[in-house]
């Protein structure tokens, strides 16, 4: 952008501007965007005007369907995102600053990072005498990175897997997790001397959902062997269903390590000896590159690390610290 069309922006675009945009693109019509926004019609259609005279594109098309955005369109409504996000870190900062406290730090996590990684980053944190709600969101990748790029999260903690180079996201690796396959310790193939893959594929397999890293290399496992894929006798990513159908009903899964760590040492459960064919899962942090972390998130990614240090050995495997820009 020229610097003449940059001060023309920086002067005139305001954040009401903005508002409108991610209005208008949520409900699809100017009319109902002005509701939401309580102003009437025509200072939506006349803000609207000037958003677009600002930039010098269309943002919005009309179809059977509303409006819908241009390419321009959501190209702003992206940024716009950011920039409110920033605000409302902003806001929330000063607030707490006012009150004598950190903001709250939004945390999305996987099902690796949550049985021991977060626990001791949250209390390192306290033992830092930092009282600032963690809130975290246990999900899938897909969606947590679309609440990230929005600014809905700070940070993610999981697995790490390849993103679009195109996207503004900065991984930092933290450690490899092993994935084993375990069983309910009194799972009747757990008394066998061996356990061969036919006897794995009859097995009940709750397996996670197919976007998963983990739900290829399960099936990978029997079509090297020959073998069809195992039917699913459920399908999730929730720790707590998984532990009671291992536990209760005879199931088997493929799981992070780490996940079942307490369980194993417990004897609920049991590893069931095969070899997946995968290797072990990269494990960090994912935050956006272009956007300034606030400063209790930044506390706690400072644990997380401490975290990963402080554990034994044999918690996590092969710790790293290796940051990757994409």
């Amino acid at each position: 952008m020229g610097t003449d069309r940059y001060r023309q922006v920086m002067d005139r675009l305001k954040l009401r501007h903005l508002r409108l945009i991610d209005a208008v693109a949520n409900a699809r019509s100017l009319s109902e965007a002005a509701s939401r926004l309580n102003v009437t019609q025509p200072a939506a259609s006349k803000a609207l005007r000037e958003i677009e005279d600002i930039l010098g594109m269309p943002l919005f098309s009309r179809g059977p369907r509303g409006l819908t955005l241009t390419m321009f369109g959501r190209s702003l409504l992206a940024h716009s995102r950011t920039i409110q996000s920033e605000v409302r870190h902003i806001a929330e900062e000063i607030e707490a600053i006012n009150a004598g406290s950190f903001g709250a730090v939004l945390v999305g996590s996987m099902l690796v990072g949550l049985p021991i990684l977060l626990p001791a980053a949250v209390q390192l944190l306290r033992e830092r005498h930092i009282d600032v709600p963690v809130r975290i969101t246990e999900g899938t990748q897909g969606v947590l990175i679309e609440e990230l790029r929005s600014g809905t999260l700070d940070l993610i903690v999981g697995r790490l897997t390849p993103i679009n180079t195109r996207e503004r996201f900065e991984q930092e690796v933290l450690f490899q997790e092993p994935i084993v396959v375990v069983a309910g310790a009194r799972h009747p193939l757990l008394r066998r001397p061996e356990v061969s893959h036919r006897d794995l594929v009859q097995a009940r397999w709750i397996l996670p959902p197919p976007e998963s890293v983990v739900h290829g290399p399960v099936l990978q496992m029997f079509a090297q062997h020959g073998l069809s894929s195992p039917r699913a006798y459920a399908e999730t990513t929730s720790y707590l269903l998984i532990r009671s159908l291992l536990t209760d009903q005879d199931a088997v899964a493929a799981l992070p390590l780490s996940v079942v760590k307490r369980d194993l040492g417990n004897g609920e459960i049991a590893i069931v000896p095969v070899q997946l064919p995968h290797e072990p899962l990269s494990v960090g942090i994912v935050t956006m590159s272009d956007r300034t972390l606030p400063a209790a998130a930044s506390q706690l990614v400072s644990c997380i690390r401490e975290a990963v240090k402080q554990r034994p050995a044999h918690a996590f495997t092969e710790t790293a610290g290796r940051r990757r820009r994409t």
